[in-house]
């Protein structure tokens, strides 16, 4: 027999309950999130820029190891982040991270994250890898995310010494 004021096993009981309200709502927003039933950008991240929102202006190149590059992978394939780093850096681009990334939607080839001051390098990224998208965001420095999805391909990387490294525009959608 349980010999505590009934306030107290009340108090306990509702504990226990609110404990485990909590767990479930986490984990039912964490299967919907993995499952791509909630999107990501619920959160303020996993957007794509539309087409009609990117940067009109034509793009000076700019020399690869004036381009500071992070590659995050969001697919199931090991070790595509590095492979992928290690030939950017074959190529004179300057590697500063390479981790994997969560993103809900993965049916894309490669997402060049950049801020307005990060065109040029986005241009020039892009040069070497023609399936990626520019999605413009609010960092203010010159670095560059390049995000892999399931539709990247490592040979489908322009070769170095084949690219006519001219002016141009960006490409904000697969179109």
């Amino acid at each position: 027999m349980d010999h505590r004021p009934a306030s107290t096993r009340t108090q306990r009981l509702l504990i226990w309950l609110g404990t485990l309200t909590v767990i479930g709502l986490i984990s039912g927003a964490s299967w919907l999130m993995i499952n791509g039933t909630l999107p990501l950008s619920v959160f303020g991240r996993g957007s794509i820029t539309a087409a009609e929102q990117c940067p009109s202006g034509t793009q000076q190149p700019v020399v690869p190891e004036r381009v500071r590059i992070s590659v995050f992978n969001t697919t199931n394939a090991p070790g595509l982040a590095h492979e992928v780093a290690d030939e950017l850096s074959d190529r004179s681009f300057r590697v500063a991270e390479v981790d994997n990334d969560y993103f809900a939607d993965t049916g894309f080839a490669g997402i060049i994250r950049v801020g307005d001051r990060g065109l040029r390098q986005a241009y020039t990224l892009q040069q070497h890898i023609p399936d990626s998208m520019v999605d413009v965001d609010e960092r203010d420095d010159y670095s560059v995310d390049l995000i892999l999805g399931s539709e990247f391909a490592v040979q489908d990387m322009e070769e170095a010494g084949d690219l006519d490294m001219v002016p141009g525009l960006l490409r904000c959608s697969a179109d």
